[in-house]
């Protein structure tokens, strides 16, 4: 996993990139693990002086459900922090 941080008029920005791997676990526990590591980094942003988590690429909504839509990227999605 990549992270990029950088700024907005709004405040900073930490944005989730190139993320490789996998999880081998039954679909509710692997939904219960995304989701938790997930609080991890939004936890470690916001600390840094984030405001907002972004991600685009894959299709992570149906995953991370209190991300709201992020416009004009592919499958973006964004949370206030």
């Amino acid at each position: 996993m990549q992270l990029r941080v950088f700024e907005e008029p709004t405040g900073l920005v930490c944005e989730i990139s190139d993320l490789k791997g996998r999880i081998d676990l039954p679909r509710a526990q692997w939904l219960a693990a995304v989701r938790e590591e997930a609080t991890k980094i939004e936890g470690i942003a916001k600390a840094a002086g984030c405001n907002e988590m972004r991600m685009g690429g894959r299709r992570w909504a149906h995953v991370l459900t209190d991300y709201e839509p992020l416009a004009g990227v592919t499958n973006g999605l964004r949370k206030a922090i």
